[in-house]
């Protein structure tokens, strides 16, 4: 496979991968690039972590290495301060002392530095020779404990070829009494077992923090699941409110042109009818005036005119709500409906009151009375024997008024004819913001329900 065909063999897949991640949601794309971001933190911590251990584990075996050189080398090496070399006899007892069976360690290799020069050493063709400096020989000449897992000076290319972990350790080496740095104390071991036990805590610390990072990348699908559902709840209700903004809106157009409808009704009833009967009445009396013998006659014909009228101006004024509605309360103003349709009609009404507000807006007032007259006319033109029963009640910020009828017929028949005939009130309720429906319950009956919200209308749901 040559260098040019891996860019073609390459391209599809990331054109696959690229048109994948745009048809992800920002909701997703942003939780991906988030789980990215922790798995390269997590990636970097486990670095760092690791590297600390093996810092920890080295400076721990280091520690008894230093130990030894301070309470065994030292002594034997305290003419370095006054000598630039060692004389025989303490070169034997270091190589003695230096023995695998007598330091108990796998060493492989052991030196003494003075500045850059090796003094003393288990290969005796490097003493005498000079060396340049290392970082590990410099902070040793500082006076700390240097150790490290890795080789890193021209001297130890006999140690590089084992291709072994070797722990390499300098210890500086002071004058007695003084803190005086006289030489330094190199020891090379085999960390065979060392490794073994750095890499078994390394990857337990790998599965805690990978297991942080997963269960943090989880809970962050999770969050990103649980926002996206409310996010969906939002638009949907949303699109709940513009349909009822726009159902209120084409409401309150309908129950303005119903109103200018009623209005010009009025005016055309009222001058077809008592205004041309209180004129008649007025001619009779300029007759009356003038042939005084007629009298009976023309009384007669005044009253049957007056008569009419008023009876005219009734028929006008009983689709119009009582002007003294805005002083009741909405019991009262239920009963009043009820007590005014038993008056006409002659039959019997019940009802039923259940925590109602004291204080509502009289057009609230004045659509229940409506809501409540119309309901009952309609219900007994297509059922003259039905019994009803009026329900109102509050629960929360709602108030719901139910009119329960038990028809003759029965009442799946009559939903469509009696929704007909509230018709002209759907438009008033739903541009106060409330809800009409008609429907049969399970025993026959038929229930038409208002509701509407006393509260603040932002606050529905």
């Amino acid at each position: 496979m040559t260098a040019c065909t891996l860019p073609r063999r390459a391209s599809p897949i990331v054109t696959s991968v690229i048109q994948w991640w745009r048809s992800l949601g920002r909701a997703l794309k942003l939780t991906g690039a988030l789980s990215i971001g922790i798995i390269c933190a997590t990636v970097a911590a486990c670095s760092v972590v690791a590297e600390h251990i093996q810092e920890l584990f080295a400076d721990k075996a280091a520690a008894s290495t230093a130990l030894y050189m301070d309470s065994v080398v030292q002594p034997l090496v305290q003419e370095l301060a006054l000598n630039p070399a060692l004389s025989q006899e303490k070169r034997a007892a270091l190589e003695q002392l230096m023995a695998p069976v007598s330091i108990g360690k796998p060493v492989i290799a052991f030196r003494i530095w003075v500045a850059d020069q090796i003094v003393f050493s288990t290969r005796g063709e490097l003493v005498g020779k000079q060396f340049a400096p290392t970082r590990a020989r410099m902070r040793a000449y500082e006076g700390n404990v240097v150790a490290s897992l890795g080789l890193e000076g021209d001297d130890e290319e006999d140690e590089r070829e084992l291709r072994v972990p070797i722990l390499e350790t300098y210890a500086p080496v002071r004058q007695t009494g003084t803190n005086k740095i006289i030489a330094l104390a190199e020891t090379s071991e085999l960390a065979g077992t060392l490794m073994q036990e750095i890499r078994a805590v390394q990857y337990v610390s790998y599965g805690v923090l990978a297991g942080g990072a997963i269960a943090l990348i989880l809970v962050l699908f999770g969050l990103t699941g649980g926002l996206q559902k409310q996010i969906g709840e939002l638009l949907q209700q949303r699109v709940q409110d513009k349909l009822r903004h726009t159902r209120v809106c084409s409401a309150n157009q309908r129950v303005l042109e119903i109103n200018e409808k009623n209005l010009r009704r009025v005016e055309r009833e009222l001058d077809a009818g008592p205004l041309q009967l209180i004129a008649f009445a007025q001619l009779r009396l300029d007759a009356l005036r003038e042939a005084p013998d007629k009298l009976n006659e023309e009384v007669a014909a005044i009253s049957a005119a007056l008569h009419e009228c008023m009876k005219r101006i009734r028929g006008v004024s009983s689709g119009l709500t009582p002007s003294d509605l805005q002083e009741l309360p909405l019991a009262e103003v239920i009963g009043t409906a009820i007590c005014l349709h038993e008056a006409r009609t002659g039959t019997e009404v019940s009802c039923e009151f259940r925590n109602l507000p004291q204080e509502i807006p009289y057009v609230l007032k004045s659509c229940v009375y409506r809501i409540i007259e119309q309901a009952l006319a309609s219900v007994i033109r297509h059922s003259p024997y039905a019994k009803v029963h009026v329900c109102a009640s509050r629960e929360q910020d709602r108030l719901e008024v139910e009119l329960i009828c038990r028809l003759q017929p029965t009442a799946s028949r009559l939903v469509n004819p009696i929704e007909d005939g509230c018709e002209t009130l759907r438009h008033q309720i739903e541009a106060l913001g409330g809800l009409i429906s008609a429907r049969p319950n399970s025993d026959g009956q038929l229930s038409i329900v208002v509701g509407f919200w006393l509260g603040d209308r932002s606050d529905r749901s």
